[in-house]
């Protein structure tokens, strides 16, 4: 007999009004595969773009987002082994060279059917909601700024967009790290919140033109890292604030792809522009030991219940939060 759960279902293309919460079937595990009881899902700007529609995308409808998924392992498929019913999770979403949430159906919803290759056992069986901010946000931010930019103790960094998820993981990851962090964004109010979790300067700029009071706070030297994950909006004023010898780290573009190059600052800086794209299963795992540790907690700047998608959305479209975005299915008990 055939099971049923809610999901936020997208039938077509559109805002936050293209989500709707209805009853559908639960999804079965294939071979390889396991069912996850889903905990908490945070938002991302992936879902964002997927919901939108992206060029040269196609997304069979109907279809359900959400990639950052933490829950309890519900059923088993076949040919799975090394796994319990009922042991707390965390997804890593990328698998097959496919993305939970784009590919497969994924975590705005009450379960969700995953490969068992996927799964990341969590140390403890409570903080769900902590630990689905970790895949895109904090595995993004940990491997731009160590794996690719060798970010060193005693370095200047520049986080450019500070107050959106990737951001705040960069500032709380390089004051972790040891680096004189330098945060920048749009408000005195952010900027204030930047401060209590690990920043130490911070450049209000709400127009982006952050450039001139970066080189002033480094003693007109630049910065060692230069962290700019806005593109074609920001990307000239990220140039101009790299110091000699320095590192620019892009692990996305969420303002757009096509971005002016001043190639003099390139050459005359001997700087390195280095891309950055996502997390592997092993940044993940650091993050989880960082985590159970205590040496940081993600910046949760809301929690919606399922049946509030749509309200999850437009707060993250917004751009008025401060750290991530999480939804739960209504009724789960999450913290």
């Amino acid at each position: 007999m055939a099971r049923n759960m809610k999901a936020a279902v997208m039938r077509q293309h559109g805002g936050p009004e293209a989500l709707t919460v209805e009853e559908v079937a639960r999804p079965v595990p294939g071979a390889g595969e396991v069912l996850v009881k889903v905990a908490a899902c945070s938002l991302s700007r992936l879902d964002i773009f997927i919901r939108d529609g992206m060029p040269g995308r196609v997304i069979p409808m109907p279809h359900v987002g959400g990639c950052d998924v933490a829950g309890w392992i519900e059923e088993i498929g076949p040919e799975v082994s090394g796994v319990e019913i009922g042991a707390p999770v965390l997804i890593d979403p990328f698998w097959n060279g496919e993305m939970l949430g784009e590919a497969y159906w994924g975590g705005f919803s009450e379960y969700v059917a995953v490969s068992a290759q996927g799964l990341l056992p969590l140390p403890q069986a409570a903080r769900f909601v902590e630990y689905s901010c970790l895949p895109t946000a904090y595995g993004t931010a940990y491997r731009m700024l160590h794996t690719r930019g060798r970010l060193r103790a005693g370095e200047s960094l520049v986080v450019v967009g500070a107050s959106g998820g990737v951001g705040v993981a960069c500032v709380q990851l390089g004051a972790r790290a040891g680096a004189h962090v330098i945060a920048c964004t749009s408000s005195e109010d952010k900027a204030a919140r930047l401060r209590t979790i690990g920043a130490d300067e911070c450049v209000v700029a709400p127009d982006g033109q952050f450039g001139k009071q970066v080189w002033n706070l480094t003693g007109k030297q630049g910065a060692d890292v230069v962290v700019d994950f806005t593109g074609s909006a920001t990307w000239t004023q990220s140039l101009r604030s790299v110091k000699h010898g320095g590192r620019l780290l892009c692990c996305g573009a969420t303002t757009g792809f096509e971005a002016h190059t001043d190639l003099r600052y390139l050459w005359t800086r001997e700087m390195d522009i280095r891309g950055s794209d996502g997390w592997k299963t092993e940044d993940l795992r650091e993050l989880l030991g960082i985590m159970a540790g205590h040496e940081f907690d993600p910046v949760i700047h809301a929690v919606f219940p399922l049946s509030r998608i749509q309200d999850a959305m437009r707060e993250l479209e917004g751009r008025t939060c401060f750290g991530k975005i999480v939804v739960v299915p209504d009724g789960v008990q999450a913290a």
